[in-house]
């Protein structure tokens, strides 16, 4: 049989097989003979939206992504043609890699339309100021806020986005309604949004760089911690990590990892730790549990980056 049949790869390797080489599987949990979890090619918080068929070697994504078989799901990851995906197949066949394999989409860059346009947003809301303890006049400075005059950000608070040279991308929405956080998950994406090639804040914290960097998940506790004067901290927009972001981060001198007090964010921490240790001094910083950096007051926050070895 040809080594390069689409039948004798997805006969050679699971489904199951592909997301663990990719290191996808570390939020998805057993539900009999499939797998359940927050979608790992788009990313988010919905606990539903993504399942694996493991006998019928199938998945979907049920809020943006789609679904398929293994190798539309190879083609997702890397963002390649079926006879790419092929190949990417066959290596795995030939040599199971023995750790994750980091993949950066290609096809996000090529099929995503930034949006340039500013909209005004008010600054002022209820989620900002007393849920994530961000002043109007920051929320401002970050274009942070909400309004009715946009669909897609309406009945959400939403935040500017910029790739890592400062280019406008768009916006992406924290949706507040909760029957719409159980259905889609906690965040909104622009469609296609390459996040493989973002860092949140990167191009406000490059002048800050030399000084090392504190990472983060989420944008509140990117602005929260620029707020309490560490103006060198960007956010993965996620908990994954990808080569451009790893390039980025290894001109830093040092690393701290504050990450969310989770299940998902420890498990993190000792992932990204272990993809950045190579290239740069890596710090990790452990939260109470269930804790985010943006419960802890700006006080508080300043307090526990000065107790490592960085130049702030």
């Amino acid at each position: 049989m040809n080594p390069y049949s689409f039948g004798f790869l997805k006969a050679r390797v699971s489904i199951g097989e592909v997301l663990s080489a990719y290191g996808l599987d570390s939020r998805l949990k057993v539900r009999g003979d499939q797998l359940m979890g927050p979608c790992p090619l788009h990313g988010g918080d919905n606990p539903t939206a993504f399942r694996v068929h493991l006998q019928k070697n199938l998945w979907r994504c049920f809020t943006s992504c789609g679904g398929g078989d293994t190798v539309e799901l190879v083609r997702r990851i890397h963002g390649c043609s079926h006879a790419q995906a092929a190949r990417h197949l066959h290596r795995l066949v030939e040599d199971p890699p023995l750790h994750p394999i980091r993949p950066t989409p290609a096809s996000s860059g090529r099929s995503f339309k930034p949006f340039t346009r500013s909209i005004p947003l008010n600054p002022e809301h209820r989620f900002l100021q007393h849920i994530k303890k961000i002043t109007p006049r920051c929320a401002l400075y970050f274009e942070a806020g909400t309004t009715p005059s946009s669909a897609f950000l309406r009945n959400t608070v939403a935040v500017r986005l910029h790739d890592i040279q400062g280019r406008p991308l768009g916006y992406c929405a924290r949706i507040l309604l909760a029957d719409r956080i159980a259905r889609f998950g906690k965040w909104r994406f622009p469609k296609h949004f390459p996040k493989a090639h973002v860092l949140y804040n990167a191009h406000r914290a490059e002048p800050f760089r030399h000084e090392g960097v504190v990472v983060v998940e989420c944008p509140w506790a990117a602005i929260r911690l620029s707020q309490a004067g560490l103006p060198s901290v960007v956010s993965l927009l996620g908990t994954q990590i990808f080569d451009d972001q790893i390039a980025w981060l290894a001109k830093a001198p040092g690393i701290l990892l504050l990450l969310d007090g989770d299940p998902a964010g420890r498990e993190a921490s000792a992932r990204i730790a272990n993809s950045l240790q190579a290239f740069t001094t890596v710090y990790t910083h452990l939260l109470p549990d269930n804790k985010e950096p943006e419960d802890l007051s700006d006080q508080a926050l300043a307090a526990i980056v000065m107790k490592y070895p960085l130049s702030f």
